[in-house]
């Protein structure tokens, strides 16, 4: 079938849909009048004989004569009624009302179907100009189907199937300009693909020079208690203190891998409420301050800062980077905290140190999984991933990273949230 008698026959069920709907409403019209018609013969003839006004405890019966032909049952119609409360009662006879209202109605029927039957003619030529666009897009693409060389498709496919997948390159060349457009898209797909598999190559690499070092710290301590550490307290005690802390690295990462896992999976909840950003910060920094003596952790604003979103994650967020500042600033330097609304109406928080600071060449890598710079990669801690999380939960309340940092100076990371009203619709 060509794609204009299908856009025809489209048209025509169309065209029928609309009539049938409306056949349907002129029959319940028509029994609706009629109904009508009868009950108000019924009323007028009980006023007339009871007075002006109706009762409802009157006695009706209607008498129709069941051995005449059906046009001529109308006439033979008596109705009769009784009121109990008057004791009147008397017998109408409806023949020659109900025969008229039988011929009106078998005119309106006529009438009916003449115009149903226009109506189908006229709505025919309705729909058929309405989808008159559709028609030359029908027309244009049949036309256009027919020019086309199908032996194309065959050559795409060839390609396609001809294309090295595991090649870094892999790209499908025709030569042939109509089909430029699908070979963009599929050279565009196999690019995607291949920086996919190259980042989940790089993952897996690296989570597993990550896991290889504490265990190789573990087994030579436990070869080291095996050999001569059984009786030797001092080396016993350092050995076990050795495999405590290089299982707490273990585990620190596990852990991050999971929370990565159920993030790219989307199995992790967000629990969205509106909290002071200000009290959170306040927390880290008495939580820190038990944790590093060694540094100064101060809290610049006091006021309170609104803000909406998962607050056990916002809070990991901030932990994250303020570990992060700990980690490449010296001892005894300064560690701010501070949450404020910018000019755009966000709720911000900034964690800023006077460390070591970032390369230009780092920073638009800071946020990738297990990257380290060669600088970091020398200092003590650290799995790679903290970033990585920061990132992940921000993206997941629509937030953005600002970062400012010169080498030798310090940095400075600030958190910016939605506003709170438009956070709250977009979690709605």
């Amino acid at each position: 079938m060509t794609e204009t008698r299908r856009m025809t026959s489209t048209a025509a069920r169309i065209n029928r849909s609309f009539m049938l709907r409306l056949t349907y409403l002129v029959l319940w019209l028509d029994v609706l009048v009629l109904f009508l018609a009868c009950a108000g013969w019924c009323l007028f003839q009980e006023i007339g004989v009871l007075g002006r006004y109706w009762q409802w405890n009157i006695e009706r019966s209607i008498e129709i004569s069941r051995h005449l032909p059906w046009w001529k049952i109308p006439g033979s119609i008596r109705y009769s009624f009784y009121s109990s409360l008057t004791g009147q009662s008397a017998t109408v006879d409806g023949g020659r009302y109900f025969t008229f209202v039988m011929c009106l109605t078998f005119s309106m029927l006529v009438i009916e179907v003449l115009l149903l039957l226009s109506e189908y003619r006229l709505g025919k030529r309705r729909t058929q100009k309405l989808l008159s666009p559709l028609y030359r897009m029908a027309e244009t693409a049949q036309s256009l189907d027919q020019s086309f060389d199908h032996r194309k498709y065959h050559d795409l496919e060839e390609a396609i199937l001809q294309v090295d997948v595991a090649r870094e390159n892999a790209r499908i060349e025709t030569g042939d300009r109509d089909l430029q457009g699908m070979e963009d898209a599929v050279n565009g797909l196999l690019r995607r693909t291949h920086e996919a598999y190259r980042q989940q190559t790089r993952f897996v690499s690296d989570a597993s020079h990550e896991l290889r070092t504490p265990i190789s710290v573990i087994r030579g301590y436990a070869d080291m208690l095996d050999r001569w550490g059984k009786n030797d307290e001092k080396v016993r005690d350092e050995a076990i203190a050795a495999i405590r802390k290089e299982a707490d690295n273990m585990q620190r990462l596990v852990e991050q891998l999971l929370f990565l896992a159920r993030g790219d999976s989307n199995r992790q909840q967000l629990e969205m409420a509106r909290f002071d950003l200000n009290a959170m910060l306040q927390e880290i920094c008495e939580e820190m301050r038990l944790v590093d003596e060694n540094r100064e952790f101060l809290l610049q604003s006091k006021e309170s800062v609104w803000a909406y979103g998962d607050k056990g994650m916002l809070k990991q967020c901030a932990r994250i980077l303020t570990e992060n500042a700990m980690r490449y600033s010296a001892a005894g330097e300064r560690i701010t905290l501070r949450a404020f609304i910018n000019e755009k109406g966000e709720s911000c928080l900034t964690v800023q140190d006077n460390g070591i600071g970032i390369r230009e060449e780092d920073l638009p890598h800071i946020f990738e999984r297990f990257y380290r710079s060669s600088r970091a990669r020398t200092r003590q801690g650290g799995t790679g991933l903290g970033l990585s999380i920061a990132k992940w939960i921000a993206d997941a309340h629509s937030a953005c990273f600002d970062i400012l940092s010169r080498e030798g100076v310090g940095t400075r990371i600030t958190l910016c949230l939605p506003p709170c009203e438009q956070q709250k619709g977009d979690a709605s």
